[in-house]
């Protein structure tokens, strides 16, 4: 059933939460080596990822609740990250099980310690105290990730979001028809899923490429998790494409931080290069849009009458707020 939209009356004013309470790709594993630490933003919070010494990645609040300290210049020792000024010890759960001078440490405060994942080539950070649904799986086991660097855009989350609902914007801007008619669903509280079937009618170098590839037919499955990671899966028949973006709420806007996939092949090499060529490809593709969607100011009550956006915004009521935004 769909949940109302509030269209009429405040056209400007977004559905949904501003900051999903969601899992967040805040790094690439490789920037995280055993036995170092690494600051990022989690939905509005700080946040410091450890690797210990026997390679888990943990994330816990970014300051220490004796004094204050920022826990990024703390040391992993072992399973543990030191507080860098007064040297208590934190596992990867936030309890304290070191301080000097002191025998019985059970009832020192530890920081918050965040949900954590790595998939896809990444660190995924789930921003509550309890992770309300599980990160994605894109069936993507047997390939290699590429995490890219982030990029902001002067927009909010939803709009990025309903820019790739747009089946229109994919006509007029993309260079794409459609096959058959798109179809569109909700499995669940925390996913919506779209599939189409188009075809190429640009006449640009990646629109020539990816016409070659296809055989102009490209089945597209794109899925939104949560409001914050979203799922790109393409077949073009000779070659099948794999991509997770992440959107993350910033004060300048939605950090956007892609990851490609590519499936890992006998011949040395030829994994990184299907990288190569499905990051410009992913790339050229976004690169039309990003720039657009600078400073937009999205018309709510426009886009509720396209039945596809509007099952998106349906889709956006339903999902659930930060709790740290909502308590402040």
């Amino acid at each position: 059933m769909a949940v109302p939209v509030l269209a009429g009356r405040f056209p400007d004013r977004l559905p949904g939460p501003s900051r999903p309470r969601s899992w967040y790709l805040v790094a690439p594993s490789a920037d995280l080596r055993p036995g170092q630490t690494l600051g990022v933003q989690v939905g509005g919070q700080e946040v410091v990822l450890f690797r210990s010494q026997a390679g888990r990645v943990h994330a816990l609040s970014a300051h220490c609740p004796h004094l204050g300290a920022h826990l990024k210049h703390g040391t992993v020792q072992g399973e543990l990250l030191r507080c860098p000024l007064h040297h208590w010890s934190f596992d990867g759960g936030g309890r304290c099980r070191a301080a000097p001078g002191r025998s019985d440490v059970s009832a020192l405060p530890g920081p918050r310690a965040w949900p954590v994942e790595e998939r896809f080539g990444g660190v995924l950070v789930f921003n509550g105290p309890q992770a309300l649904f599980p990160p994605p799986d894109l069936e993507g086991g047997e390939h290699v990730w590429n995490v890219g660097p982030p990029v902001t855009v002067k927009c909010p989350w939803l709009p990025l979001a309903a820019n790739s609902f747009d089946l229109e914007h994919l006509r007029t801007v993309h260079h794409r028809e459609l096959w058959d008619t798109p179809s569109c669903e909700t499995p669940d509280r925390y996913t919506l899923r779209l599939r189409y079937t188009s075809r190429v009618v640009g006449t640009g170098a990646s629109d020539r490429l990816m016409k070659a590839l296809s055989g102009n037919r490209i089945r597209v499955e794109l899925t939104l998790h949560g409001g914050t990671l979203m799922s790109v899966k393409s077949d073009l028949g000779r070659a099948r494409g794999l991509l997770l973006a992440s959107l993350t709420p910033v004060a300048e806007g939605t950090s956007v931080r892609l990851a490609v996939a590519a499936r890992q092949g006998r011949v040395p090499g030829a994994a990184a290069l299907v990288l190569k060529v499905s990051r410009w490809l992913y790339t050229s593709f976004l690169r039309r849009d990003l720039s657009v969607l600078e400073d937009l100011r999205f018309n709510v009550a426009t886009a509720t009458a396209d039945p596809v956006m509007r099952q998106l915004l349906d889709f956006a009521v339903g999902l659930p707020e930060d709790g740290d935004d909502a308590s402040r």
